[in-house]
């Protein structure tokens, strides 16, 4: 999760990746092929800086791996 977390540039200020991140891994953990509704769903941080495409492709991405 953390290398698609980078490849697909998720990261911008840092704010809230920590949290994001901590709810991705649930998410993949209960559900191994989630959704952009699921993602929605579990993923409820706040980001400043507004990378929520990048951070849905990123858990997409770790899915799939």
């Amino acid at each position: 999760l953390q290398q698609a977390w980078v490849d697909k540039q998720a990261p911008q200020c840092g704010y809230c990746q920590t949290g994001m991140i901590m709810a991705a891994t649930a998410l993949l953990r209960k559900n191994p092929k989630p959704s952009d509704a699921d993602i929605d769903a579990a993923v409820t941080n706040i980001c400043r800086c507004g990378t929520f495409q990048e951070v849905r492709a990123a858990i997409h991405a770790a899915a799939k791996a």
